[in-house]
């Protein structure tokens, strides 16, 4: 089988995920269109993990980084949760 790269998937799927992404869609109509594009091996999930981004792996500063300086700050929020 063939490995599917991001050249093999449609413009169509991109402009879809866009739409989806600044609030142009639903996510039911983006899932229900998207679902169109899933024949063969390419299936549903395998289309999401190509045009979703990777948040967990796309990490560009670590937070233990000994350039960041970071602190925690509480204040009091009667209202809210509290401290």
């Amino acid at each position: 089988m063939k490995k599917i790269t991001k050249e093999d998937i449609s413009q169509e799927i991109f402009d879809l995920y866009d739409d989806y992404a600044h609030n142009k869609i639903e996510r039911r109509q983006f899932i229900e269109k998207l679902s169109v594009f899933a024949v063969g091996s390419l299936t549903l999930h395998s289309l999401l993990s190509f045009i979703t981004p990777d948040y967990v792996n796309s990490v560009t500063i670590q937070p233990n980084d000994p350039h960041i300086d970071s602190d925690y700050i509480f204040y009091e929020s009667p209202k809210g949760g509290g401290k």
